[in-house]
């Protein structure tokens, strides 16, 4: 997904975790405050204080984890936006490498322009690595895949903690890489074998 429907997708998972985490919480601090029963049915089941917390606990974590997801999608979204073309020393792309000033140029006013993603199984090309290094030393590691359903790429990257994988959307980078003489695969493989290649 690209764009508004990415960006409502995420939107929909913090939604849903702040949900869970009120109303877990909420059940937690009411069996707080509930007085203990004297009387016990035999099929009455109801959870301790402790079990409740376990749950809400495990809420936390996993609203942790998509807060964290989102903090390094948009971290990523921001340095990409911000990144300058003369501050690059070169791209290398798989084993090929640009060192041309005005393709670089053109590569990075390709990634300057990024789209909020989440790819969708099936819609990708097979990956290849896409480097960035900078004349400071700092380099970023990517990569790159062909959007098969129309114009445009992906590019992933680690987040920090290494604990998930974040996505943008690039819709000139494929054309860019082209004008460097360099194209991004066409089809995803499985063993060799092409099984969905991209709209021509």
């Amino acid at each position: 997904m690209i764009g508004i429907n990415a960006i409502l997708m995420d939107a929909f998972f913090v939604v849903l975790g702040l949900f869970f985490l009120i109303a877990t919480s909420w059940d937690w601090i009411r069996s707080l405050r509930r007085k203990p029963q004297k009387v016990f049915y035999k099929n009455d089941r109801t959870h301790t204080p402790a079990e409740k917390f376990g749950m809400l606990f495990l809420v936390v974590i996993w609203c942790g984890g998509v807060g964290a997801h989102i903090v390094s999608k948009l971290r990523f979204y921001s340095d990409m936006s911000h990144l300058q073309a003369g501050t690059v020393e070169r791209i290398e792309i798989g084993a090929q490498a640009v060192t041309d000033r005005q393709q670089i140029s053109e590569i990075v006013a390709a990634i300057n322009h990024p789209e909020w993603y989440s790819a969708r199984r099936g819609h990708t090309a097979d990956k290849v690595s896409l480097v960035v290094k900078l004349i400071s030393g700092k380099q970023y590691n990517f990569e790159a895949s062909r959007y098969l359903p129309g114009e445009g790429a992906g590019l992933s990257s680690q987040s920090p903690s290494g604990w998930f994988e974040v996505e943008i959307f690039c819709r000139r980078l494929p054309a860019s890489l082209k004008q460097a003489g360099i194209k991004l695969p066409d089809c995803f493989t499985y063993f060799g074998k092409p099984l969905r290649c991209a709209v021509q």
